[in-house]
């Protein structure tokens, strides 16, 4: 008997980086790249921005480890010829990363196709409403608390990184409608057939998934350490920088 087609799974994972340790985690996973995704790390001139990106892709091989059954340092991550995110040798996965502030987070999935964003509740208050808000939106969110109209915006921004077409099209001409009128809610869009998550995160912030069949995780699961093992790190090369080198290169 031919086996069915595998259900769809996604694995959401976070990393708050206010928790301890954060930056002893981003060292080890840095000694455990391979050499071009350390020159890229390094290419960053903000020693935060090269902590974001450096979590970033261990959270991304982690979800990835937990769907195909590899160590996480086995892994390699790429890109698509349109800039999105994939890994090395799993066409079979999607992947999805994002970062804003103190979180950084990553999505990967089989069996359908995700896309997740997070970002800071007063950074969307700043933005005017025509910059991003359908006018259908802007009408019913009068009046609208900040944190709805943010939710609104991580929507937006993980229903075009889930299709690959990024902001080249803007934001206003993609309408949610929420099933709810608290976070946590389900979204659609008419843009795309997926389901889409919206969630508060603490400090401030919230976060979206969407996912093009099943359906979206709850909320993300939030992973700190332990940092990898030797073990681990000679899976993945065998150079050993300057401990916290990415800290002080620009």
């Amino acid at each position: 008997m031919t086996p069915g087609p595998i259900p769809p799974q996604t694995r959401f994972l976070a990393h708050d980086l206010d928790t301890p340790g954060s930056e002893e985690l981003a060292e080890a996973v840095f000694r455990a790249l391979p050499a071009p995704e350390r020159e890229r790390v390094l290419r960053l001139h903000r020693p935060s921005d090269r902590t974001r990106s450096l979590v970033a892709r261990w959270l991304a091989r982690r979800a990835a480890s937990d769907l195909v059954g590899e160590p996480w340092t086995a892994l390699r991550l790429a890109r698509h010829a349109d800039g999105r995110p994939r890994v090395e040798a799993h066409p079979e996965l999607s992947l999805s990363i994002a970062h804003s502030g103190r979180y950084t987070m990553a999505a990967v999935a089989v069996g359908a196709v995700v896309g997740i964003d997070t970002e800071q509740v007063s950074r969307v208050a700043a933005l005017p409403d025509s910059t991003f808000l359908t006018p259908a939106e802007r009408a019913a969110l009068r009046p609208a608390t900040e944190e709805h109209r943010a939710a609104l915006w991580v929507l937006k921004e993980a229903a075009v990184k889930l299709t690959g077409e990024g902001l080249r099209g803007g934001l206003r001409r993609i309408g949610f409608e929420p099933q709810g009128e608290c976070l946590p809610y389900v979204a659609r869009t008419p843009y795309t057939p997926a389901e889409f998550r919206a969630v508060r995160l603490r400090g401030g912030y919230v976060a979206a998934v969407g996912v093009s069949s099943g359906t979206p995780p709850q909320r993300p699961e939030f992973v700190g350490g332990p940092a990898p093992t030797a073990d681990e790190r000679a899976q993945g090369h065998h150079e050993e920088p300057e401990p916290h080198i990415w800290r002080s290169v620009n």
